[in-house]
């Protein structure tokens, strides 16, 4: 019962410094996690980011997706006063963090280690490691940088005073658990959603990256770039491709979009779109088409035949991180849209099932971690006093 009670009265602070949308937060702390109620999330944004610049990125989401419990902390004695309150039996959990320790406005690194509750420090995946088989060149400059980086490049998160480290993957557990380190938290990542039931694959997804700009770019460059240089051409020959693909797999296609985007109108001939629900839909599809998103983690997790597509309409930067992201997570080289429509290739719908397990196991799901969602092992942990 005092265990049920300490459990009820402790706050679970999760500190942002990036704008979110609903849709982000609760596919990490979703309203099936037991302790949401005694979830508070901080955010930052409004330090780290000019008032501009965080308008252009809420501009085309929909209200219900703006966060509205939500504590927008606009001034750094604001947050110096909030970091006072917390209690010393009370959790904060550092979910992003990298903008505000860039930030020299004020000294972050000083504030986090003020606290004085316990800290849980989430370090998203390692890097992954570029292939070489498939593209020598272009992932060998890759792989330069990728150790220069880890070489040269400080890690200033290494100075938060945490707890725990929390992470996913095989590398990240060797790489924070050294010298058999208790405080490491070993987890399944939040970038996969695990169904207890497999369910029959009759569908095709394509997973939509929407047409114009990228609501991220607003943030992070001084002008945003086009996505698409002629979009009405471009759907044409989308639609076209899909078409043939509906025809040669007899079975519909379904566009999946973001949850925090709206399209003012159907652009892909009247088929169906679907928002939120594109982890739900990869893993139920016979056919997974897309791009370079980041929910393509879970096409690799479920082994679902993948495409990705290049177009002779996007900038030769963006057909280039299709190409890797194609190269890097599903060991397949990838085709431009056009040269299908020409029939000048054929569909690859190759798995390597072994190189998605490699990937998966190091980097998202540890070998002897159980197949659970991220917030079942936190609830999990936070219910038997792990935490």
């Amino acid at each position: 019962m005092k265990k049920k009670k300490r459990l009820k009265n402790k706050k679970i602070y999760i500190y942002l410094d990036v704008p979110v949308s609903n849709h982000q937060i609760n596919q990490i702390f979703p309203e099936q996690f037991k302790f949401k109620k005694n979830s508070v999330f901080v955010n930052t944004s409004y330090l780290n980011f000019s008032k501009e610049k965080l308008k252009n990125f809420f501009k085309k989401i929909p209200k219900s997706e703006i966060p509205k419990n939500m504590i927008y902390l606009k001034s750094f004695k604001n947050l110096e006063f909030f970091f006072k309150k917390i209690k010393k039996s009370d959790i904060l959990i550092f979910y992003s963090y990298f903008i505000s320790l860039k930030n020299l406005k004020f000294n972050a690194l000083e504030l986090f280690n003020k606290v004085k509750c316990k800290k849980i420090l989430i370090k998203q995946h390692s890097q992954i490691v570029p292939n070489l088989k498939k593209n020598v060149l272009i992932n060998f400059i890759r792989l330069i940088k990728y150790l220069l980086k880890n070489l040269f490049l400080r890690d200033n998160s290494n100075n938060i005073e945490s707890n725990h480290i929390l992470s996913f993957g095989e590398k990240n557990k060797i790489k924070f658990s050294k010298n058999n380190n208790k405080n490491y938290l070993d987890y399944p990542s939040f970038w996969l959603q695990f169904n207890s039931k497999p369910k029959k694959k009759k569908i095709i997804t394509y997973i939509d990256e929407t047409l114009d700009y990228s609501d991220d770019q607003f943030l992070f460059k001084g002008k945003a770039q086009k996505k698409i240089n002629n979009i009405e051409r471009y759907l044409k020959k989308l639609n076209y491709f899909f078409s043939e693909i509906e025809k040669k797999y007899r079975c519909r296609l379904i566009i999946c979009c973001k949850k925090k985007f709206r399209y003012e109108k159907n652009y892909f001939d009247g088929r169906k779109l679907v928002y939120g629900k594109t982890l739900e839909f990869i893993s139920k599809s016979k056919l997974v088409i897309g791009h370079k998103s980041d929910a393509l983690i879970q096409a690799v997790y479920s082994k679902s035949p993948v495409i990705l597509l290049k177009s002779r309409e996007f900038s030769f930067k963006r057909n280039l991180e299709i190409n890797l992201k194609s190269i890097n997570l599903f060991n397949k080289k990838c085709n431009f849209l056009e040269d299908y429509n020409d029939k000048k290739v054929g569909l690859d719908t190759s798995v390597d099932k072994e190189y998605c397990n490699k990937i998966i196991d190091n980097y998202f799901v540890s070998k002897n971690q159980i197949k659970q969602n991220f917030h079942e092992k936190l609830t999990s942990d936070l219910s038997r006093s792990i935490l």
